[in-house]
């Protein structure tokens, strides 16, 4: 059997393996328990966070804190965390690296998601949802059961829409806005090696 040290040592070259004490203390405390060390989340309706853009996660962490995003999670980021602890989650979660698990999607909805994406997409989540812009987030592999819960929340007004985004849901039906999260929930968070080169990200 291999020596306690051996073994992590070993682990820490598994993709999503984190040794405990490479994790912020304040990640520990608030993070762990719903996003795991490793940003994949297996509660309903939480999101994956591993690999997500470190200002994007930095400005939903204040906006639960100040009230601004709605959130099921009592104290979800408690009024006792600073801008350096919330900027060091953010940190965190955006360089860890671990491989999104593979959700079950409709085949039907997914095509019908790609069109809707080509022509109200694509803009602001470039790539499949791989690369973002104007504030936007990275979609690509997201979960789908949060990816749907979220867009009923913009439509009902309770989350805000963000740059650009309203024009994009206007005149969607929820069925074509679901379709869309299927759409991004069947991409691969990163993107295909193609002949021995992985393609921009």
């Amino acid at each position: 059997m291999l020596p306690n040290r051996i073994l992590i040592c070993l682990l820490s070259l598994v993709p999503g393996f984190c040794c405990a004490e490479d994790i912020p203390p304040v990640v520990q405390e608030h993070c762990v328990r719903c996003h795991g060390a490793d940003g994949l989340a297996t509660a309903p309706g939480m999101p994956h966070l591993n690999g997500q853009l470190a200002a994007y996660l930095s400005d939903a962490l204040v906006k639960f804190q100040k009230g601004r995003q709605p959130t099921g999670v009592l104290n979800h980021v408690p009024a006792s965390l600073g801008a350096a602890e919330i900027g060091q989650i953010a940190e965190y979660y955006a360089a860890v690296k671990a491989e999104r698990p593979k959700q079950e999607v409709s085949p039907d909805k997914v095509a019908l998601g790609a069109e809707i994406y080509r022509n109200r997409c694509l803009d602001c989540h470039d790539d499949n949802g791989r690369e973002a812009d104007k504030g936007a987030p990275l979609m690509a592999a997201q979960k789908l059961d949060y990816l749907v819960a979220q867009t009923r929340l913009f439509v009902s007004g309770r989350r805000k829409f963000g740059f650009l985004q309203d024009e994009a849901f206007k005149g969607l039906s929820n069925d074509e806005l679901e379709a869309v999260a299927h759409y991004f929930a069947a991409q691969e968070q990163l993107a295909p090696k193609v002949q021995g080169k992985k393609k921009r990200r």
